[in-house]
């Protein structure tokens, strides 16, 4: 036996490396092929949109959805045009909420019919994908590992992939409002400190101005963490003696007015006030469940962000020395847009989404830039690509289940409502939906207040009899 277990052992390091060699020579050889390399581009992108779309289709409206079908939610007049939209929104800057760009996005997608909301809310997904794997590499090569490599990252990371990214009113929120960020974003990470003629700074700064403008206007923690990010972007050019660009500085005060606004609604000082008052305790406490929170819950990307930043002190790239410098303006965002939830009284998981999407690009910064002429470096990689695919099978599967789960619920009510009022009822029961996984929206109680006017009938949820 004793001579056995060896030889099993040597076996079985031989076949892991003998597959390592192979897998590492497959990706070589796609890389130097540009044939090869442009078909597997495209397989990868229409998988990762196939994955998407399906998930999308497949995920019915629900809890907020049925709100913002209306100008108010109260007054059963239901939005059917732009200018409904604006009134709907202009109530809502008064009455709930700064928040009116990605409100109106929301209301505006939920005008349009279902497939080409998924197919919207699908394209979003892969500008946003594609905005993190441009800010992490820069101006510098593509790599499709890396671009699979993001796609992981979001699937695996984001705590609630189903309220963020899938359900229509949280993909406003949160997946439109964070594209709209990391765009706002982008020219200040490819800038390279050349100028621009004067007419053409000219134009660029005006449109710049006015996109920043909305940028701005989405969402509390992570524009407000944007406006940061944009300040250092300009400390970190000034450290490597570039010209400070007139389009950054009239996006800046763009985007600085945008968020003014939304801070500023009426709507915000009527939650706050029924949240009660913001004291020193409250805020000591907010501080620490905060920081407990990060730690505990996303701990695992602090201690990859130090473990990355060893690394990256030994076996960075020459040619990308001020990538550390890169990498700490997104890590600082990141911290910045949690402790701008000290002001907020609730800090769901959902609202982790720019937060982690900032950690993703700090990490991916400093990952991206190894020297991978390194075999370990090399390894590392590849056994992170083939884990991580093999994992998100598995995880797609519970994925694809509960969201299919939920589906088959929203049309099984449907007859059900369809029935009610074939026999004359004034109220339809329904079982509240509690998904299984992070990739379904769960409804809350007041859910069926919603669909009051969706379906024409009173909803009643089986839990809420016995309460």
């Amino acid at each position: 036996m004793n001579f056995v277990q060896p030889d099993i052992f040597n076996r079985s390091v031989a076949f892991v490396s003998n597959l390592y060699d192979k897998l590492e020579s497959k990706f070589a050889s796609i890389s130097h092929s540009k044939l090869s390399g442009n078909i597997s581009w495209i397989l990868v992108i229409l998988i990762c949109f196939s994955i998407l779309l399906i998930l999308n289709i497949f995920t019915p409206m629900t809890a907020d959805d049925f709100g913002y079908l209306y100008i108010h939610a109260e007054d059963g007049a239901r939005v059917t045009s732009i200018g409904d939209i604006f009134q709907s929104q202009y109530n809502h800057y008064y009455l709930w909420g700064g928040r009116s760009v990605v409100h109106f996005i929301a209301q505006a997608l939920l005008l349009l019919p279902p497939f080409v909301i998924d197919l919207l809310n699908t394209l979003a997904y892969m500008a946003y994908v594609f905005l993190i794997y441009w800010f992490i590499k820069g101006r510098k090569a593509g790599s499709i590992l890396l671009f699979i490599l993001v796609n992981l990252a979001i699937w695996f990371v984001q705590p609630a992939f189903g309220d963020t990214i899938l359900w229509i009113t949280g993909s406003a929120n949160y997946l439109w409002g964070t594209t709209l960020i990391l765009l706002f974003l982008l020219p200040f990470r490819l800038y390279s400190g050349h100028k621009q003629d004067r007419i053409s700074m000219i134009i660029y700064s005006v449109a710049f101005f006015i996109f920043a403008f909305i940028a701005g206007w989405t969402n509390e923690n992570t524009a407000g963490a944007m406006l940061l990010m944009a300040i250092l972007f300009l400390i970190y050019y000034r450290s490597r003696k570039w010209n400070i660009p007139v389009w950054a500085i009239v996006g800046l005060i763009g985007a600085l007015i945008g968020y003014i606004i939304m801070i500023f609604a009426p709507g915000n000082a009527v939650r706050a006030g029924e949240a009660g008052q913001l004291g020193m305790f409250i805020i000591c406490y907010r501080l620490l469940m905060h920081t407990l929170t990060l730690f505990t819950d996303y701990g695992i990307l602090i201690l990859s962000y130090l473990v990355i930043l060893v690394l990256s002190g030994r076996f960075s790239r020459e040619e990308s020395k001020d990538s550390l410098q890169l990498s700490l303006i997104f890590l600082v965002g990141a911290l910045a847009a949690i402790y701008a939830m000290i002001f907020s009284p609730s800090f769901p998981p959902r609202a982790w989404f720019g937060i982690l999407t900032f950690f993703i690009i700090a990490i991916g910064i400093l990952f991206y830039n190894f020297d991978y002429k390194n075999k370990f470096l090399r390894q590392i990689r590849v056994s992170m690509l083939t884990v991580g695919l093999i994992a998100f099978a598995f995880s797609f599967y519970l994925a694809a289940k509960d969201v299919s789960r939920f589906y088959s619920v929203y049309k099984e009510r449907q007859l059900l409502v369809e029935k009610a009022k074939r026999e004359g009822a004034t109220t339809c029961e329904f079982e509240r939906y509690i998904a299984d996984t992070k990739f379904v929206h769960t409804e809350e109680v007041l859910s069926r207040h919603m669909m009051h006017g969706y379906y024409g009938i009173e909803i009643i949820f089986k839990e809420s009899l016995q309460e």
